[in-house]
């Protein structure tokens, strides 16, 4: 396996920071600590922190959505959605609940994402419309986000989100 670039050693530190400590603190000194590189290298190879959050929530995304992908139906898409939640509440909520103009961020990035991910959804789901594919994706993310929120509270199950098969 090749030895990862330092960009790509700075992206895997943003996300293990988040995946460690939400994203309160992303600051470049946080951001060059979790990578082990110095603060230069933010601006070498991203140019600023903007950039480099830009990345790291592209990665995340890119993350999220290709668990997605593997779902070659709607119930196997939301198992998928609900895996990354639970694997990664963090970068969840870095993705859906962060504030991204005070990070820096173009808002876009999220509506981006969730574009994608509606179209994943109709993809799967043959003929439907834009709306019945929104409305699939609100619940696959409500129940994740929920399963996200329960465990960084350490209440588990506090709410049932299982799909009732009575």
């Amino acid at each position: 396996m090749p030895t990862p670039t330092v960009a790509e050693q700075l992206i895997a530190g943003g996300r293990d920071l988040i995946d460690r400590e939400g994203a309160g603190d992303l600051s470049v000194r946080r951001l060059v600590e979790a990578a082990g590189r110095s603060t230069m290298c933010v601006y070498s190879h991203f140019g600023n922190r903007k950039r480099l959050l830009a990345e790291i929530y592209r990665s995340c995304a890119d993350e999220l959505l290709a668990g997605l992908r593997s779902g070659a139906t709607v119930p196997e898409l939301a198992r998928g959605y609900a895996a990354y939640a639970a694997e990664r509440p963090r970068h969840l909520q870095y993705l859906f609940a962060s504030d991204l103009q005070h990070l820096g961020l173009d808002p876009a990035l999220r509506l981006d994402l969730i574009d994608a991910a509606v179209g994943l959804v109709a993809e799967r789901m043959d003929g439907a419309s834009r709306a019945e594919a929104v409305d699939a994706w609100l619940r696959m993310h409500g129940v994740a986000w929920l399963d996200s929120i329960q465990r960084l509270a350490g209440q588990e199950g506090r709410f049932a989100t299982a799909p009732q098969t009575d």
